[in-house]
């Protein structure tokens, strides 16, 4: 199941500076999300409950979480009201069509919440930053902590996401 949430992650943030100035930005450093995925019926996926995972996010980075790649999409818009951001397309993934549905709430800067719309699924995300990035990780880099270390599943920079 962290497979399928670290693709749903990828697919909310295929990389791009696109629209780099319609978000606000976040503390760099580590951001550690906590991720619930419910399905059609609005009951959380088993195995898809507070699963946690950890990115690295620094100024150059922390837009790509989010926003898709420009020259990937037909349309991508982000509209604000008060501390709530929208982010609507259609993009391109893996040379398919992809519809982004992504809605940002930010408390601050190092507070962050995304829901999301995948098909028939909804994404939950609490993002909260932790402090430093952990030993060995680069910025872009994301995935979990295993036994005290960090384990990484992706880079938001990896030709893969472009």
């Amino acid at each position: 199941m962290k497979r399928i949430l670290m693709i749903g992650v990828v697919l909310l943030g295929v990389a791009g500076p696109a629209l780099a100035d319609g978000l606000p930005a976040r503390a760099p450093g580590l951001w550690q999300s906590t991720t619930t995925v419910d399905g059609p019926d609005g009951q959380p996926l088993a195995n898809a409950v507070d699963v946690m995972t950890v990115s690295c996010v620094d100024a150059l980075n922390d837009q790509k979480f989010f926003l898709s790649n420009q020259s990937a999409c037909t349309s991508l818009t982000v509209s604000q009201s008060g501390s709530s951001y929208r982010i609507d397309g259609v993009c391109s993934q893996n040379g398919k069509p992809a519809k982004i549905d992504e809605t940002l709430d930010y408390a601050d800067a190092k507070d962050v919440t995304l829901t999301a719309k995948l098909g028939q699924m909804t994404v939950h995300s609490q993002l909260q930053w932790q402090g430093e990035c952990l030993a060995g990780m680069e910025p872009g880099d994301e995935g979990d902590i295993e036994n005290g270390a960090f384990v990484k599943a992706d880079n938001i920079n990896d030709q893969a996401n472009q």
